[in-house]
């Protein structure tokens, strides 16, 4: 039993060398893998830090320079195109003001003329009416009481007002009773209107 025992050893000789070369072989490949990546990533990280360590490429002051007078003189020209248009914006307010006094103060001599001339009329009318009452006065109280009879009211009312009081009574005293009764309700009503109407024209003059 020996023998073919001896022959098998001897066939798996051959075999387990193979196996055992085969291996090696792998395990040589394995680090030289291994190897060659280390080797790699070496050099990689060289590269980087290589690039790193070198310097920054110089801006020329020059160049610096320039690009910060173009800066500012960009920024020059936007504040003077703002206070171009802030200047601009005034001169219209301005002008605009100017034009809203104008009209006020031809509003208020308007106004005043109008005023004037109102206060012209008045004095006239004051003194024509003035002028009547006085021819009244001289006549006849019986001739005057006609005439108040038949006057109609806006020129009968102011004359008599401007009467005084003792040549007036004269007057009512020969009208007939309903002509003086109207008459002397119509004078009353006026003395209590005219200081109203008179506070209102002070109020409006300016």
């Amino acid at each position: 039993m020996s023998a073919p025992l001896n022959r098998r050893r001897v066939r798996l000789a051959p075999v387990i060398m193979t196996a055992a070369f085969a291996l090696a072989s792998l395990k040589a490949a394995g680090l030289w893998i291994g190897f060659s990546a280390a080797e790699a990533e070496d050099a990689v990280v060289a590269e980087v830090a290589a690039d790193a360590a070198a310097p920054a490429p110089q801006i020329p002051a020059s160049l610096t320079q320039e690009r910060l007078l173009e800066q500012l003189a960009a920024r020059k020209a936007e504040l003077d195109a703002r206070e171009a248009q802030l200047d601009t914006r005034e001169s219209v307010l301005e002008a605009a003001e100017l034009r809203l006094e104008s009209a006020i103060k031809s509003v208020q001599e308007e106004k005043a003329a109008i005023a004037s001339a109102e206060n012209n009329r008045v004095r006239a009318k004051q003194g024509e009416i003035g002028a009547l009452a006085n021819a009244y006065e001289r006549m006849k109280p019986r001739e005057a009481a006609r005439i108040f009879e038949i006057l109609d009211d806006d020129i009968l009312i102011p004359v008599a007002a401007g009467m005084r009081m003792q040549s007036l009574a004269g007057v009512l005293a020969e009208m007939a009773p309903e002509k003086a009764r109207a008459l002397t309700v119509a004078l009353a009503n006026r003395a209590a209107q005219t200081p109203a109407a008179e506070n209102a024209v002070e109020g409006e003059t300016p």
